[in-house]
């Protein structure tokens, strides 16, 4: 997904998310209703940058200042167009 968040098509963000957790594999499905839910992440020798400011949007867009994140493991994610 580029750092845009203008929609590939019309409608929801729709993703297709693989969590390759050994002891809990799972698909999921993700919905992306606004393009505000959607923000630039920026790295540096492929690592992310800015992980207190990101934390800080998330909390303040859930408005639960007490949300943890939790890893996936090995994540890959597809967007789903169409």
């Amino acid at each position: 997904m580029s750092n845009s968040s203008t929609r590939a098509s019309t409608g929801p963000w729709r993703l297709l998310i693989l969590d390759r957790d050994p002891d809990d594999p799972k698909w999921v499905m993700a919905t992306v209703m606004t393009p505000e839910d959607v923000r630039p992440a920026h790295l540096i020798d492929g690592r992310y940058t800015g992980w207190d400011e990101m934390t800080a949007w998330l909390h303040a867009i859930l408005a639960r200042p007490g949300v943890d994140l939790v890893p996936l493991h090995r994540p890959e994610v597809w967007r789903i167009d169409g």
